[in-house]
Formats: structure tokens, C-alpha cells, sequence
């Protein structure tokens, strides 16, 4: 990269990290850190305020899950949000009440519902996605194009075996 990973820069307060754990492997103790931040309801909400002003991280969550995999059933969400049903009916309450999202039934199983984003929720997730890419592209500014593009490539290949490692895990 084009600085040195372990400084930040002079005008940035680096974020008190704590004690190192002795984790062996330097990507997974830098991936720790960047997830706990990014996981943060006060970054997801800092980040979202312009496309979803006021939104708890867990409806910006939703959202862009909704986003993502199109109808869901509250169950599948919920699974994906790794929450309860309650509370998935709780924030499905307020994107309703807020046009965000519509109830519709399964055309696979009418007992069942299906969730799924409205003209506006998609307007939303485009915001979302747009704050993103503002991030990100703010986070490499000072990366070379090269830097970007060997880094986009080794993230989808982690992300790949990633997955496939979580898979195995599941059998």
C-alpha cells in the first residue's frame, strides 16, 4: 500500500485498539478491528444519515439485505440478521410504517409472507450503496489503482473461500 499500514496519518486519530490478542495472523487481527467498527451501530449510522436519516443499524441491515436477496420471508431475514423474530417484527414494523418495505404473500406457500423493499426502500438502498462506494473510495484514496484492484481481487478470493470454509463448518 502506499503507506505504511501501521501509522495512520498524521491528521488521524488512530482508534484505541486495546491490547494485542497475539493472533498469528496480522489480516485476521486487521479484519477483528475493521469488523468491530463497521459492526457499530454508531458507524453504521454516521455512515447511512444521509440516505436513511434517523435509521438504526439494524433496519440499514435489513434493508440492504432485502436489498440484496429481493422478497424474504421474516424467517429467512431473520436467520440473515441473526436475530430473533420479535425483533426482526419490530424493525419490519417501522420500514412498513415508513414505506420502506410491503408485505406480500408467497406464491409458493400462501399460509406464508414474503418481505420485500417498495420504490422507496430500493431508492434507500441505492443511497446506501452510494454512501459505500463514498467510503470506500475516501478509505483508498491514496491507494494506486493497482493497489485497488490486487486488493479488490484477494478480498472476492477470501470471500469465496471464506464461504466455503463456513459451509464445511455447517456439514
Amino acid at each position: 500500500m502506499s503507506s505504511d499500514a501501521t501509522t495512520a496519518p498524521p491528521d488521524v486519530v488512530a482508534p484505541d485498539v486495546g491490547a494485542p490478542l497475539g493472533y498469528r495472523s496480522a489480516g485476521l487481527a486487521a479484519m477483528l478491528e475493521v469488523f468491530a467498527l463497521w459492526g457499530s451501530s454508531d458507524f453504521i449510522t454516521t455512515l447511512t444519515d444521509d440516505a436513511a436519516p434517523g435509521m438504526d443499524a439494524g433496519s440499514v441491515t435489513a434493508l440492504t439485505l432485502l436489498g440484496r436477496h429481493g422478497a424474504l420471508r421474516p424467517s429467512a431475514l431473520a436467520r440473515k440478521l441473526r436475530m430473533g423474530a420479535s425483533n426482526v417484527s419490530k424493525i419490519m414494523r417501522r420500514l412498513g410504517q415508513d414505506n420502506l418495505i410491503e408485505r406480500s404473500a408467497d406464491a409458493a406457500d400462501g399460509r406464508a409472507g414474503l418481505l420485500r423493499l417498495t420504490d422507496r426502500g430500493q431508492g434507500v438502498v441505492a443511497g446506501l450503496v452510494d454512501a459505500g462506494d463514498r467510503m470506500m473510495h475516501a478509505i483508498q484514496a491514496e491507494w494506486t489503482q493497482a493497489e485497488r484492484d490486487t486488493f479488490a481481487q484477494l478480498l472476492t478470493r477470501f470471500h469465496t473461500d471464506a464461504l466455503r470454509f463456513g459451509a464445511a463448518q455447517n456439514t
